[in-house]
């Protein structure tokens, strides 16, 4: 896969699926931008990103190889369904579809991200990383 500069545009949404697997397409773009010539910028793969592989049994450096073999997104896709473990996916979606900011602790999540606070209806943690997302490519357009 070529690499990505997330200077550009965000990577996918956090509820993006490929595979059966919720913030996977984030992932792959999120390791596309750690490839010789990408830029991964504030973006990190520390975080929701490792996270998931843990579930699945699936090293960074495993799936960073993967990706940049890959010529498209359904075989880093094929190479995933063959190296996750059992359970692995039902186990990350659970997790990240359920996960509320800073594990449920609103007030923490206010004090470092002040905007938060005029946003009660974000309250999990895939919508807040969207809503960054936005605001971030946003920013400076009329």
């Amino acid at each position: 896969m070529e690499p990505l500069d997330l200077r550009l545009a965000p990577p996918r949404p956090p509820r993006a699926e490929l595979a059966g697997l919720v913030f996977l397409p984030r992932s792959i773009d999120k390791l596309r931008a750690t490839l010789p010539g990408g830029y991964i910028g504030e973006y990190s793969i520390e975080g929701f990103t490792t996270r998931m592989l843990d579930k699945l049994g699936i090293g960074v450096a495993q799936i960073t190889s993967a990706v940049a073999a890959a010529a498209t997104d359904d075989e880093v896709a094929t190479f995933v369904t063959q190296h996750a473990v059992a359970g692995g996916r039902e186990a990350w979606n659970t997790y990240a579809l359920g996960r509320e900011i800073f594990d449920g602790d609103r007030a923490a999540a206010e004090a470092e991200i002040p905007w938060l606070a005029a946003r009660p209806d974000i309250r999990l943690s895939l919508d807040l990383l969207a809503e960054d997302d936005r605001r971030t490519f946003t920013a400076g357009v009329s």
